[in-house]
């Protein structure tokens, strides 16, 4: 079949859902709303300028999905599957088509469903499309909220490659070396990186040892960075800009401990990666974190927006490092049972086929 996907060009896990389709022999083209790496198939940019912003150049993007409409009008594919419904899902209700599929990721519903503008534009999208792809329990509820057909809701991730992101076994010994910690999410203000810093302060200053490698691009970088020099934090963090996701697996693999303090999400990809390989978790009480992991069993939630709380349980895993003996095999086996990638891009294509043929 001839598939149809459409995102920002800057979305890391767009690549998943491009690279499954392709191998799996089917004809694939990507429009990409902003600026777009390779991708490994026929790449549209339809977007105006160099990135894509939420507040910058808003004029520029109902020009962008006009020229989406009329590639799709061009390609004519078998079906679109449009991901964030906040900005490629509207696109899709641009476009008109039929069959499309809205991937939910996120912030796109939890931030958006909270807007008077957004709301009212949401309902509108997923009355559209159909089939809404919701990435957790918590986000196919607020679909469902809104008024969407809970018969069209499918939940679901794109799951990570557990052949690639290979279990570690780790001998906890954070009393006598340093602590190793990394996050991998976006430098953008939704992850609240700020409270990880503030926390890791707090560490310092009990003279714990310890280092923190944040991994990816965003837009508060430059801030993070003085924010981390300023507090005292030079030599205990770096950052490593953005890595190819192949390149990630080497990474986690020299770290013991995953942070996040996301304000809220779907179900991490980034997260089921640092579980498949046997880190161990310690992220923000939020519904779709708490759904995968309880609480001083499989990892540690720290309350959203806390620094000490976070400082806490960091503490807590330091003081305690058994706690991470039980929980990374079995956070591992989760991963492989809810998260496998080949199996949930085959539901996926499952899904696709049971729309085109209706």
């Amino acid at each position: 079949m001839r598939i149809c996907f459409i995102s920002l060009g800057t979305f890391t896990h767009i690549g998943a859902y491009l690279d499954y389709s392709r191998q799996a022999g089917h004809d694939v083209h990507f429009i990409a709303m902003s600026p777009s790496p390779e991708r490994g198939v026929p790449t549209y940019n339809v977007g105006l300028g160099g990135r894509y912003s939420e507040t910058e150049g808003k004029w520029k993007y109902p020009i962008s999905m006009l020229r989406a409409r009329r590639l799709i009008k061009k390609l004519k594919p078998d079906i679109v599957h449009a991901h964030y419904a906040t900005s490629c899902g509207l696109t899709a209700l641009v476009c008109g088509f039929h069959p499309t599929v809205v991937t939910v990721h996120g912030s796109d519903l939890t931030t958006g469903i909270k807007s008077r503008i957004w709301r009212p534009l949401l309902r509108r999208i997923f009355k559209f499309a159909d089939c809404v792809n919701t990435v957790s329990k918590d986000l196919e509820q607020m679909a469902v909220s809104l008024g969407t057909d809970p018969d069209k809701i499918a939940t679901l991730t794109p799951g990570i490659d557990t052949d690639k992101f290979v279990f570690a076994d780790r001998t906890k010994t954070y009393l006598s070396r340093t602590l190793r910690l990394i996050c991998t999410r976006r430098l953008e203000p939704v992850f609240d990186h700020p409270t990880i810093l503030s926390a890791l302060a707090r560490l310092k200053e009990k003279g714990v040892q310890f280092h923190t490698t944040f991994v990816g691009g965003g837009t508060l970088l430059d801030a993070l960075k003085r924010r981390a020099g300023d507090i005292g934090l030079n030599g205990c963090v770096s950052f490593a800009g953005r890595v190819c996701n192949d390149d990630l697996p080497e990474i986690l693999a020299r770290n013991d401990v995953y942070l996040s303090a996301s304000q809220w999400d779907g179900t991490s990809l980034s997260l089921l990666e640092a579980m498949a390989m046997g880190l161990f978790p310690i992220v923000s009480d939020i519904k779709a974190n708490a759904a995968l992991l309880r609480h001083s069993v499989d990892g540690l939630l720290h309350k959203v927006g806390d620094p000490d709380d976070l400082a806490r349980c960091i503490m807590q895993l330091y003081e305690h490092p058994q706690l991470a003996a039980g929980a990374a095999r079995r956070n591992r086996q989760k991963v492989i049972e809810l998260a496998n990638r080949a199996k949930n891009m085959q539901r996926l294509e499952e899904i696709f086929h049971a729309l085109i043929d209706m």
